[in-house]
């Protein structure tokens, strides 16, 4: 299985003053790409995000910009998993044009308990459905490489 890919237009409102999308605009896109990738993982909307028990919020994300994301052009954001830890998860998203490597970015999100007893937010274990569908995909896109 190739990896999972989210389509993209790139939109004359993504852009700066420079006429190429806004740096920050690159997190949303592959932000709007990580919800679809749940979905893929076959995630409803309140089982991953309205979750009661766990979260997962960006821990740290980074990008590095090769080519500029120019209004009107169909993009593809390619997911796939760097690293499946104890309590985080690393996502690494390509931003194609053409076929032509534009911007890579990386986010790391930790798993969080929202009820912790202690009263703040404390890291907690992957839990195991969500564990076995990251392994599985995973390997399905190291078999396909």
């Amino acid at each position: 299985m190739k990896a999972f890919t989210s389509a993209c237009k790139i939109r004359f409102s993504n852009t700066d003053a420079a006429g190429i999308t806004f740096f920050a605009n690159v997190f949303t896109m592959a932000h709007d790409a990580y919800e679809d990738f749940v979905a893929s993982l076959g995630f409803s909307w309140p089982e991953w995000f309205d979750n009661k028990n766990w979260g997962v919020p960006i821990r740290q994300s980074s990008c590095e910009y090769f080519r500029p994301l120019l209004p009107g052009k169909d993009c593809q954001i390619e997911v796939t998993i760097e690293k499946i830890g104890e309590t985080s998860l690393g996502l690494h998203y390509r931003f194609l044009i053409d076929e032509i490597l534009c911007c890579e970015v990386r986010l790391t999100h930790a798993f969080v308990e929202l009820k912790p007893v202690s009263g703040k937010l404390g890291k907690t274990p992957i839990p195991s459905k969500v564990r076995q569908r990251l392994e599985a995909y995973r390997a399905q896109c190291l078999a396909a490489e």
